[in-house]
C-alpha cells in the first residue's frame, strides 16, 4: 500500500508545480506581453501658442511649423510631428513608457514635457490628454536654464484612472518660470 502511495504522491506534486507555471504565462502576469498600441495608447491633443507672458489668458497668436520630437526612454528620437496652420498636432504614444517631448521652433527658445504612459496591467484602454504650450521668442542674454528641465510632466492618476499632470512638479517649475519670464520682458524693454 505505502508503495502504491509514493507514485500518486509525485503525480500530484508534478500536477501542482505545472499548474504554477501555467498561471505565470497568463497576460496579466507576463511584464513581456505588450499591450496592443493600435487599441491601448495615450493621444496627445497640443496646441502650441506664443507667449504673451506668465499672467496673458488670451494668447490668440499660435505657433504654426513647431516640432514635436518624441523621444523615447533610451534618449532615441522615434517620431517628430509638426504643428499646422492653427498651431495644433496630434499623436499617439504607446502605453508603458516613458517619453520625452521637446517643442520648438528657430526663433523660439524650446520646451519639455515629460510622459510617463505606465499604467497599471488591468487597465486597458485609449485616453486622450490636451497639452497647451506657449513658446516664446529667443532674446539675447535671457537666463533659459529652468527650460533644460521638463516645464511639465504627465502621468497616470490612479485615483481618477485618467493621465494627468504632476500638480506638485507644475506648481514648482511655474514658479521658476516667472521669475525667467520677468527677465525676458526687462531685457525685451531694453531693446
Amino acid at each position: 500500500m505505502i508503495n502504491l502511495l509514493k507514485p500518486l504522491f509525485f503525480s500530484i506534486l508534478f500536477y501542482v508545480a505545472s499548474l504554477g507555471n501555467t498561471y505565470a504565462l497568463t497576460p496579466d502576469n507576463d511584464s513581456s506581453l505588450v499591450r496592443d498600441p493600435k487599441k491601448f495608447y495615450l493621444e496627445i491633443n497640443s496646441k502650441i501658442r506664443d507667449s504673451k507672458g506668465p499672467d496673458k489668458a488670451d494668447e490668440k497668436l499660435v505657433v504654426k511649423g513647431a516640432v514635436i520630437k518624441v523621444i523615447n526612454s533610451n534618449n532615441y528620437l522615434i517620431a517628430s510631428y509638426f504643428t499646422d496652420k492653427k498651431g495644433n498636432a496630434s499623436f499617439k504614444l504607446p502605453l508603458d513608457n516613458k517619453y520625452k517631448l521637446i517643442i520648438q521652433k528657430k526663433g523660439y527658445v524650446s520646451k519639455i514635457v515629460e510622459v510617463n504612459t505606465s499604467l497599471p496591467k488591468e487597465i486597458n484602454n485609449a485616453f486622450i490628454f490636451g497639452v497647451d504650450i506657449a513658446l516664446f521668442a529667443e532674446v539675447k542674454d535671457l537666463n533659459t536654464e529652468v527650460l533644460q528641465k521638463p516645464i511639465a510632466k504627465i502621468h497616470f492618476d490612479k485615483m481618477s484612472k485618467q493621465f494627468n499632470y504632476d500638480v506638485a512638479y507644475t506648481h514648482k517649475v511655474n514658479g521658476d518660470l516667472k521669475k525667467m519670464y520677468k527677465e525676458y520682458y526687462d531685457l525685451k524693454k531694453k531693446k
